[in-house]
């Protein structure tokens, strides 16, 4: 957003004892444009309401403003269990940066909602028969190497970091835990 004027708006022709209001329309004027330009940069935005200790961020690459998450304090982290288990499974940071999956056929990633810079670990427990997951294009990984643990009953964890809101996922696969 470009405000359109910096420099203080006076209020010499306002004051009392000497008023002009004639002569303070110029800066009335400009008052009002600089409200409406607020209001129409933020008429867009796409924030119901946030959360109490949220912060409002604008991401330049959505060109918009968004509602982000608290710098942390008191932090403590929760798992989230996605109930879907085979096909299609988003790993959406809203649900929070630790996520778990027990499979029951093979998996399919996207992801959704992941602030400017972000992680999140989905850890996966293999049953006995391990199964596979599909990346989506945005997904690097070291060498490209996107297989699993083959043996079962392990737990392998991804790891999916971005530093661009999303464009591009560095993925981390750390294998075969018992």
């Amino acid at each position: 957003m470009t405000w359109p004027n910096t420099t203080p708006i006076t209020t010499a022709n306002v004051d009392s004892g000497l008023d002009n209001p004639a002569l303070a329309r110029i800066q009335i004027k400009e008052a009002i444009e600089n409200i409406n330009a607020v209001v129409a940069e933020f008429s867009n935005v796409a924030i119901t309401s946030a959360a109490n200790g949220h912060i409002i961020q604008y991401n330049s690459i959505a060109s918009q403003w968004q509602n982000r998450y608290p710098i942390m304090f008191g932090y403590a982290e929760t798992v989230y269990t996605h109930t879907t288990t085979s096909g299609n499974i988003t790993v959406d940071f809203e649900n929070g940066n630790v996520q778990r999956i027990v499979p029951t056929g093979n998996l399919t990633l996207a992801y959704a909602n992941f602030p400017l810079v972000g992680t999140v670990s989905l850890f996966i427990e293999q049953p006995a028969t391990p199964k596979t997951v599909t990346f989506p294009a945005t997904a690097k990984t070291q060498f490209g190497d996107t297989t699993l643990s083959t043996l079962g009953n392990v737990v392998d964890i991804i790891i999916s970091s971005t530093y661009n809101t999303g464009s591009t996922y560095v993925v981390s696969i750390v294998k075969g835990f018992e």
